[in-house]
């Protein structure tokens, strides 16, 4: 091997190290590119479900907005007949003997389609009378000295309590034995 030999090869081994340089070098752009691509691309799905998201919260807000004025125009055009059945003994004229029968007539009308719509909606009256004081669906209004009743039974009703299945919708309003006299304090 002589000079001009060994002069030609170690170009010749530069050019193989500059192109491996500029190879990897190239590699690693792409690589850096990839990364940007790939930031970008998770960047645009996240953006994507932020806005599904979004838009998902407010579908379901205008759904049930739509959904509970449904519910109310339902429950309010089953209580029509009674609301009519009600302008109706309003008009009776109350000044005549057979006037006082027709209004009474016509409320126990208007009491029997208002039974049926509640059982219709699966609406119970809570029981009272009879019963013992349940603090869970009856409300104490008063309590009353009565020797002939349980202590804490139920003897009076002020107002009807119901229910919907186990949800209780009102308490019923009550008048509660006491079979012990108060104590009195001095």
């Amino acid at each position: 091997m002589n000079c001009k030999d060994q002069d030609q090869s170690i170009p010749h081994d530069e050019e193989e190290e500059l192109t491996d340089v500029s190879s990897n070098a190239a590699d690693e752009e792409t690589a850096d590119d990839s990364g940007g691509e790939d930031q970008e691309f998770l960047l645009q799905q996240l953006q994507r479900a932020r806005a599904d998201l979004e838009n998902f919260r407010r579908r379901t807000l205008e759904e049930r907005a739509v959904l509970r004025k449904r519910t109310i125009s339902d429950v309010f055009r089953t209580f029509l007949p009674v609301l009519d059945g009600l302008c109706a003994a309003l008009k009776v004229d109350s000044s005549e003997p057979e006037g006082v029968d027709g209004v009474r007539d016509g409320l126990k009308l208007i009491s029997g389609k208002v039974d049926m719509i509640l059982s219709e909606l699966g609406i119970e009256e809570v029981e009272t009378v009879g019963e013992d004081f349940d603090p869970e669906i009856h409300e104490a209004m008063l309590k009353v000295d009565q020797p002939d009743a349980r202590n804490g039974e139920i003897v009076g009703e002020i107002e009807k309590g119901y229910r919907c299945g186990d949800h209780l919708i009102r308490a019923a309003r009550v008048i509660v034995a006491r079979t012990e006299p108060a104590s009195e304090e001095a």
